[in-house]
């Protein structure tokens, strides 16, 4: 069903600043080159046809899942990020990358810090958000990977996401699906995929 262009609008930058608050802030960090981390994100051009980019992803996060890419036991050294959204509406798709001064030891307190991370409740978009966060089985990617699904609740309303970290040598990636409810986990994998192939091996 068609939802108001206000209320849809509302729900896109709740199910967007989420998102990008998971990943930390959409700007590219001056130092990051080398690598050149936003040269290996997802391009418009990899997305099914009438999805775009959001230009204005917001940051920070609800709670627990506050810039996971960014935790506080290890020093970042560079960071970049992305976000997509299908016709104005969600589902709506977001990645970030980030480089440590050790990517295994990053890679394994983001981990740990999602695991610990079971309930949460903040603002995002002005909007309070409340939601769990669980493990879930998926496929192996890169050098380490593990997968959360999260369910939150903004407006009255049910959104589901599915989150995968992914380290792939010195680069931790972190992408995620956004939608209504739940998501299309192929969809999904197919994201991630692509996502992964950009990454250096």
């Amino acid at each position: 069903m068609p939802r108001k262009r206000s209320l849809t609008s509302s729900l896109i930058v709740i199910a967007l600043v989420v998102p990008a608050g998971l990943l930390g802030t959409a700007a590219t960090a001056a130092s990051a080159s080398p690598p050149k981390l936003s040269a290996m994100l997802l391009s418009i051009g990899q997305m099914p046809i009438g999805w775009s980019v959001v230009s204005s992803a917001g940051g920070g996060g609800a709670g627990c899942l506050a810039n996971v890419l960014e935790p506080k036991e290890i020093k970042q050294t560079a960071k970049a990020s992305v976000s997509f959204e299908d016709n104005g509406n969600v589902p709506a798709v977001d990645e970030g990358l980030a480089t440590f001064t050790n990517a295994k030891t990053g890679y394994k307190q983001i981990v740990a810090n999602l695991m610990a991370c079971k309930h949460f409740s903040g603002k995002s978009g002005g909007e309070k958000v409340t939601g769990t966060v669980g493990q879930m089985s998926f496929p192996h990617y890169g050098d380490a990977s593990a997968a959360f699904a999260v369910s939150f609740t903004a407006q009255g309303t049910e959104f589901g996401e599915d989150l995968l970290i992914v380290r792939v040598g010195s680069v931790v990636m972190g992408i995620d699906e956004g939608d209504l409810v739940s998501v299309n986990v192929i969809q999904f994998q197919g994201f991630v995929k692509k996502a992964v192939a950009k990454l250096p091996s």
